[in-house]
């Protein structure tokens, strides 16, 4: 019965796409239907306008990013569910909106990266590209050169609305001013959100009995009871070879990022903000309980019997292509690696796995808190942004079509995203959506991790166990980019 509803479920969440499928005269008729039941963006006549989306590549050159074809745009050969779901969406808004919709990729590494084509558009006073795709980190670079609009000031969106994320609107702004954001209008976003992933055949094989996911629901599935279980003498030398490497089984694997995604865990993001929407840095006033969040995590991460950190020595002495391919994400497929901790990105890449998996959230520090806490990537999740050469006169028709095509895309693409490609077939079991739950409802956005002031992302990133020492001279420093950013950009 359970499967039956799942089924009937999946079904009705591709009926849109289904009915896209039909003929000319069904498509006309699911449009007015959609149009009329749900659409609330008025409709405006573009005149034919070209509006042109410009995104960065993600997984380009990447054999663990899979899937990735654009936000808004696209693939049109051997499209996914997903790409099917777009492309409904940009037929619907050149129909009703009377525009063309393009766009292009780029990846920084064999083309010119979004932050440099945006760079040059501005500073030449072009307008060349409408809506821009990037991560949070190459994104902040944009806004510290005052080379975005603040999205609130565009007329015709509002931010308020449910296809945008709430979450992300209100971390992500300073001073009520918001440069970049994600919702529905992006789905990159969703897979650049961290989880934990666990290989269901290791487990049985090493006689676990616990229920992670019913560890979960109690409400104990905290950092003490994880590092618990990744040192009941899971870690092996299988190989034979007398030493604890690659080729072997493992607790845990991950990678240096990670250290700051616990301490995120631990509700201690970088920066906070306070009552007048200004960002400051939570070390600043509360050093002690992250401090003590980063010991603990050193402490484990540093323990190489247990736990196998991709980019840190000896793996990064081996001369791998891809260290992180090479080891972590290697061992997981290939069913040695009990525990891998890494974004929903890399979920797709497991399809073909033999073994089967589950996802988890990441732990909590300690059960006294109220909720998880989720991060974002820096450099593999999609954020909006605008570029401040787009004419006063093009600003109300835009963003009026960007607030129809991301509301249209709530209603389109999130469900064949969300429930249907990520939870019924990326994931191979219920229990996992159940998870996808929780993990998406308690995702955060930290200010301090997009900008990195005086490079201190670095700092929550390092296996150094020194962590007063290295974060004196830091603090200093970032405090400092900060309040400089705040007086550049008339913050204060």
């Amino acid at each position: 019965m359970k499967k039956l509803l799942l089924i009937l479920m999946a079904l009705c969440m591709l009926a849109p796409l289904m009915v896209a499928c039909g003929s000319e005269e069904d498509e006309s008729s699911a449009s007015e239907v959609d149009n009329s039941m749900v659409m609330t963006t008025p409709v405006v006549d573009l005149g034919g306008r070209e509006i042109n989306v410009l995104c960065h590549h993600f997984g380009a050159n990447s054999n663990s990013i899979l899937g990735y074809t654009g936000e808004i745009i696209y693939a049109e050969e051997n499209p996914s569910s997903v790409d099917e779901a777009k492309r409904q969406v940009v037929d619907f808004i050149e129909s009703e909106y009377n525009c063309k919709i393009v766009g292009e990729m780029v990846d920084g590494i064999n083309s010119t990266s979004v932050v440099d084509i945006v760079k040059n558009q501005v500073t030449s006073g072009l307008h060349t590209y409408d809506i821009c795709f990037d991560s949070l980190g190459r994104a902040s670079t944009l806004a510290l050169e005052n080379m975005l609009l603040d999205i609130r000031t565009v007329p015709g969106i509002d931010l308020s609305k449910p296809w945008w994320d709430q979450n992300a609107v209100a971390d992500l702004s300073i001073s009520d001013k918001v440069f970049f954001t994600c919702g529905d209008i992006n789905t990159y976003d969703d897979q650049g959100t961290w989880c934990v992933l666990f290989n269901k055949n290791l487990k049985s094989k090493l006689n676990i009995e616990e229920d992670f996911y019913q560890i979960v629901r109690d409400d104990n599935w905290t950092f003490d009871k994880f590092v618990e279980i990744c040192k009941s003498d899971i870690t092996s030398d299988s190989s034979g070879d007398g030493v604890l490497d690659e080729k072997d089984t493992w607790a845990f694997g991950t990678e240096t990022y990670n250290i700051y995604v616990h301490v995120v865990a631990g509700g201690h993001k970088i920066a906070q903000k306070d009552n007048e929407d200004i960002p400051y840095l939570t070390l600043s006033n509360d050093t002690e309980a992250t401090y003590k969040i980063l010991g603990d995590v050193l402490e484990f991460y540093n323990d190489q019997s247990t736990v196998m950190v991709a980019n840190a020595p000896p793996y990064t002495n081996k001369g791998f292509t891809n260290v992180w391919e090479e080891t972590v994400h290697k061992s997981f497929v290939e069913g040695r690696e009990l525990f891998y901790m890494c974004g929903l990105i890399n979920v797709a890449s497991f399809r073909k796995m033999e073994d089967e998996f589950g996802i988890l959230p990441v732990p909590k520090y300690s059960k006294a808190q109220d909720r998880y806490y989720h991060t974002v990537s820096r450099d593999n999740a999609t954020v909006m942004f605008l570029p401040t050469t787009i004419p006063a006169e093009d600003l109300e028709n835009l963003g009026t079509v960007i607030s129809a095509i991301s509301e249209y895309s709530k209603y389109v693409v999130t469900p064949a995203y969300y429930d249907v490609q990520l939870k019924y077939r990326d994931s191979r079991d219920d229990e996992s959506g159940e998870m996808l739950d929780l993990i998406f409802a308690s995702r955060t956005f930290d200010l301090g991790c997009a900008y990195s002031w005086g490079g201190i992302v670095g700092e929550y990133m390092s296996l150094n166990e020194n962590i007063a020492s290295r974060f004196e001279s830091c603090i200093s420093k970032a405090e400092t980019e900060l309040q400089n950013m705040l007086e550049d950009l008339d913050f204060q």
